[in-house]
């Protein structure tokens, strides 16, 4: 990358975030718009996130290692995960442009071609872990830890073909600014993973005891159901934009594709999930890191980063609300719209992160007896989710600025941006603090939080420097 003046960055940066402040009548409106289409996102957001979440809840109370377990299947497992939503959000800017110029047919062509992407992605997917599944043991983990991960990972694997099935359906709906539907598909979906995890786990209601399978297989089972859902109700909801969701599908032959259609998708796609991959891969190796001091400190780190990622994943809708805003008013061709779209979702994400930094800093030895009950573990994560308060408005701002960035199709600086905060600067650091530093399980967050901060500072300022 090229040098970059920081006192410039520091002048810009005070500048975009002082124009919000304004609140014109415009402004205000916006504001409005981005929350009335964000929430129904957000809520799905986290349902997604809910599924890990209540996961982690149920096998807590099976004890530390099945914690730790769970912890390092998930940091396998999410590693495709979010590659696969990266390949997945390319579809609503593309939407989203398509329908602000009455290009109906792009819409369905889109979701075709991105729909098979998404089930081609899944089957390698489960392909590549189950080639290099054995090579867990080798990553210098608890024997017991490795020995309960690789059940539940194979298991959760399968879940990817529903997953993505679902998000080329949802990101359909979500571009053409219908964001109910999927919405009240995922609230459904979660609240039978509930009640799954409680039968197969638990062994309830005549259901087997499985334990840490059995958590994995509710989640299967969740999000089968959450497909098939978002399917009944596009098609039955009587609701006119449902019927006109319907529509697109049925404008789709399923027999005729384009690889001009193909690079669309993908040319959002890829860096998209080149942006996700270098945030959670960071995650992802600091678990293993975790892992290599120990079950109690991978225990923390896995109630502390499913603490902090259900405040992401609020942010994550703002910044999709952003992504279809943003990307209508390109289709426009309408450049003030493009900045305040983006404005008020990074305004929206600052004021939403200050209060759960505030949240979790007060609640750091409450939230991980949510979890378990080890005292050890318990006192580990209340550091962790210090840390972890510190970097919530850095977390909230990289996320939002990439949404807006990606509406406007603006997509490869991100991506260097993203590979340079995590892969160069984040993962180095924890690495060093954590085992040549002496600074262990607090080194690996404190380069967590390092790589968030360029990626907030650097996306923003890169977003400001385009609508400028």
């Amino acid at each position: 990358m090229t040098a970059i003046n920081m006192e410039s960055i520091s002048s810009d940066l005070i500048v975009f975030f002082a124009l919000p402040m304004k609140l014109s009548p415009l402004f205000k409106a916006d504001f409005k718009a981005n929350l009335r289409l964000a929430w129904p996102i957000i809520i799905g957001q986290l349902g997604q996130i809910s599924v890990n979440l209540i996961d982690n809840v149920m096998v807590g109370q099976l004890g530390t290692v099945p914690l730790a377990s769970i912890s390092l299947a998930i940091s396998i497992f999410i590693i495709f995960f979010v590659v696969g939503m990266g390949l997945s959000v390319a579809l609503q800017p593309l939407v989203a442009e398509a329908d602000a110029r009455g290009e109906a047919q792009i819409c369905s062509f889109s979701f075709k071609h991105s729909f098979l992407i998404n089930t081609i992605f899944s089957l390698i997917s489960i392909a590549l872990v189950e080639i290099g599944i054995e090579l867990i043991h080798s990553l210098g983990q608890n024997p017991e830890v490795v020995h309960g991960a690789i059940p539940y990972l194979r298991i959760s694997m399968y879940s990817l073909i529903p997953f993505m099935w679902f998000q080329a359906f949802k990101g359909l709906s979500e571009g053409l600014s219908e964001t109910r539907a999927p919405m009240i598909a995922m609230v459904i979906g979660n609240a039978a993973n509930i009640i799954l995890n409680y039968m197969l786990i638990f062994g309830h209601w005549g259901a087997p005891d499985m334990g840490l399978k059995g958590a994995a297989y509710a989640t299967f089972i969740s999000r089968v159901l959450m497909f098939f859902l978002l399917i009944l109700l596009m098609r039955y909801w009587k609701k006119d934009s449902a019927k006109r969701l319907w529509d697109y599908i049925l404008n789709v032959d399923p027999w005729h594709y384009s690889m001009e259609y193909f690079r669309k998708v993908l040319r959002l796609g890829i860096p998209s999930s080149l942006q996700m991959l270098f945030e959670v891969g960071a995650f992802a190796a600091a678990a293993i890191m975790m892992g290599m001091l120990g079950p109690i400190e991978q225990a923390a780190h896995q109630i502390t980063i499913t603490a902090v990622s259900t405040t992401f994943m609020i942010c994550l809708g703002i910044s999709v609300a952003a992504t279809v805003r943003v990307g209508n008013a390109l289709g426009k061709d309408d450049k003030k719209g493009m900045r305040n779209a983006g404005a008020v979702a990074l305004l929206q994400v600052v004021l939403f992160m200050s209060v759960t930094a505030i949240s979790i800093a007060l609640l750091r030895f409450v939230i991980p007896t949510w979890f378990i009950d080890d005292e050890a573990v318990i006192e580990i994560a209340a550091i962790l989710l210090v840390v972890s308060a510190v970097f919530q408005i850095s977390d909230g701002l990289q996320v939002a600025a990439i949404g807006a960035l990606r509406g406007m199709q603006d997509i490869w600086w991100p991506t260097m941006i993203t590979f340079f905060a995590y892969s160069v600067v984040g993962i180095p650091f924890s690495y060093f603090a954590a085992f040549h530093w002496g600074l262990d399980y607090v080194g690996i967050w404190l380069g967590l939080l390092l790589g968030l901060s360029l990626s907030a500072i650097l996306n923003t300022w890169r977003f400001y420097r385009l609508t400028a």
